[in-house]
């Protein structure tokens, strides 16, 4: 069952419930969107798409939850020639192709003179579908990006808590805010802490980048 950005939300509230206002419920929202963002950098998905390179086209959109590149299919075969749909075309010893990647568009140069399905696998991260749901997460993944979210709230409240800190005392007895702030961001730490040693052994559940699965074609996605 796919985990929703929801479910996610409240299970925050209860493990770390408001101070003085904080988190509001934005910032709640924005504490787990950073920490499923986090989460996404530190252990990905590992995924494979087919773009379909076209004669005379130099961009292309990647998938949603794309991260970054693990590895593109090689464009030439030995010989310096390009086996393309329409047959082979020879190239120079010199010629080289690059491209860059700016947010979800990948561009070759030089602008490529041939049409060819190539491999991408790339490293995929959590992304919401249209139900507002994250339906490659997993329960382990979700309490690592639980762990995350903590310590981001837990911060804010560590923030609030230094603005507002004061004592007082009325004859033996000592009212003080002041270590409030201090134990709350060692909370913080710790929250942190852990959520790093989960990412850090593969996201409990996150696939591992650099082993290759054989999938059949039509289990790709196809990407223009």
């Amino acid at each position: 069952m796919p985990i929703s950005l929801e479910i996610l939300i409240t299970r925050l509230q209860s493990d770390v419930p408001a101070r003085s206002g904080v988190p509001d419920s934005g910032q709640y929202e924005q504490a787990v969107r950073d920490a499923v963002g986090d989460f996404n950098q530190r252990a990905p998905m590992q995924k494979v798409a087919v773009l379909s390179v076209v004669s005379g086209a130099a961009a292309y959109s990647l998938p949603a939850d794309f991260v970054r590149v693990i590895s593109l299919q090689s464009l030439t075969e030995p010989g310096s020639v390009i086996v393309s749909g329409s047959g082979l075309i020879p190239t120079s010893a010199a010629f080289r192709e690059r491209y860059t990647i700016a947010g979800l568009t990948i561009t070759f140069y030089p602008t490529p003179t041939y049409t060819l399905a190539r491999e991408l696998w790339y490293a995929a991260g959590h992304v919401l579908d249209i139900d507002d749901a994250y339906p490659n997460m997993t329960p382990d993944v979700a309490s690592s990006v639980i762990l995350k979210a903590q310590a981001i709230a837990l911060m804010l409240q560590a923030n609030k808590a230094a603005q507002e800190a004061w004592s007082y005392q009325i004859g033996d007895e000592r009212v003080s805010k002041e270590k409030l702030a201090a134990e709350l961001r060692a909370q913080a730490q710790a929250a942190e802490a852990r959520y790093l040693q989960k990412a850090a052994s593969g996201g409990a559940g996150a696939s591992t980048i650099g082993l290759r699965a054989d999938y059949r074609p039509d289990e790709y996605g196809s990407f223009g």
